[in-house]
């Protein structure tokens, strides 16, 4: 009996460890900014097609490096060194599009498809960050919106503060960006002299997207998500379901939204874009839904529609 028991306590022990080894690999693959994602579980989890936009992400970027930029640096209330980037018009202007990346993304890698059309063809500013552990920007984890969100607030009072109080800003988020401007959108803080937002193909919540994706993958929500939802609050400091609350955000957006989503995208699906603009208590909003866009793919797939239908926001807008 006694050897039993023994054997038993090292299989358990042995459980436990490996249960423990997993959701720590698990915790880091989704909230360090610093994790490296294998390929192949990346296109598992994306569950995105093939599609190639290497080359006009690299025409962009070379657009942005001759065309040139100002770097602008900034301490945030966590201690680390956030990174902006300010593409000027030939013409002077005082609209500045605000751009908020995606996750695992940067501002380069994400706005090297926006910037040509904000900058050389509507003549705006165009600004854009790289999030707290992005890009050139300092930090340890990925906040999903929750303080990006409040950093990005704090960029708006520098660009008031540096390019003036009456200047006129529109916000534009992709993926993780979008829930980011979607929860600044209905933050008391949102400056007056925001004049409307872009969400383009956001979820409802960060626990919503995990609980959505392990469903897709086949893995049961319990135990991995509440594990990681108690490790994160202890670690990140910040709540998955409560501090990543789009859904709830909108309710009190205070500037008019246009929500983009693709209509074949499973990584944040397309079911979420339509709880969002349903709950969304804006003066004014509209969605755009592009046939055949994977996930943050509607403007590399219909570049002209999408580009239009901000322009409509545009015209009626600024």
């Amino acid at each position: 009996m006694k050897k039993t028991l023994l054997a038993l306590g090292a299989v358990v022990g042995v459980g436990a460890a490996a249960f423990y080894a997993f959701n720590e690999w698990a915790y880091r693959a989704l909230i360090h900014a610093d994790f490296k994602v294998p390929e192949s579980l990346d296109k598992k989890v994306s569950e995105n097609g093939a599609a190639d936009y290497s080359d006009i992400s690299d025409e962009g970027k070379k657009w942005i490096d001759a065309h040139g930029y100002k770097k602008y640096n900034m301490l945030n209330s966590d201690g680390n060194w956030l990174t902006a980037y300010h593409l000027e018009p030939k013409e002077k202007s005082d609209v500045y599009v605000f751009g908020s990346h995606g996750y695992r993304s940067d501002g380069m890698g994400e706005w090297c498809f926006y910037a040509k059309h904000y900058v050389e063809e509507l003549g705006y500013n165009f600004f854009f960050v790289d999030h707290q552990g992005a890009g050139s920007s300092t930090g340890q984890y990925v906040g999903f919106g929750s303080f990006e969100s409040r950093d990005c607030l704090q960029w708006l009072g520098f660009m008031c503060e540096k390019f003036g109080k009456d200047i006129k800003i529109i916000l534009h988020g992709i993926s993780m960006g979008s829930a980011t401007v979607m929860l600044m959108t209905g933050s008391p803080k949102l400056p007056e002299n925001v004049k409307f937002t872009v969400a383009d193909c956001g979820y409802t919540s960060a626990l919503d997207e995990f609980t959505y994706k392990l469903k897709s993958l086949g893995v049961p929500e319990k135990p991995l998500i509440p594990y990681l939802s108690k490790k994160n609050l202890k670690r990140a400091g910040y709540d998955f379901g409560k501090d990543t609350n789009a859904l709830e955000a909108v309710q009190y957006a205070k500037v008019p939204m246009l929500f983009i989503h693709g209509d074949s995208d499973k990584f944040v699906p397309t079911h979420m874009v339509h709880q969002l603009y349903d709950n969304c208590g804006a003066p004014y909003k509209d969605k755009l839904i592009v046939p055949g866009a994977e996930h943050a793919e509607s403007h590399q797939i219909d570049p002209a529609t999408y580009e239009s239908k901000i322009d409509e926001f545009i015209r009626m807008f600024i």
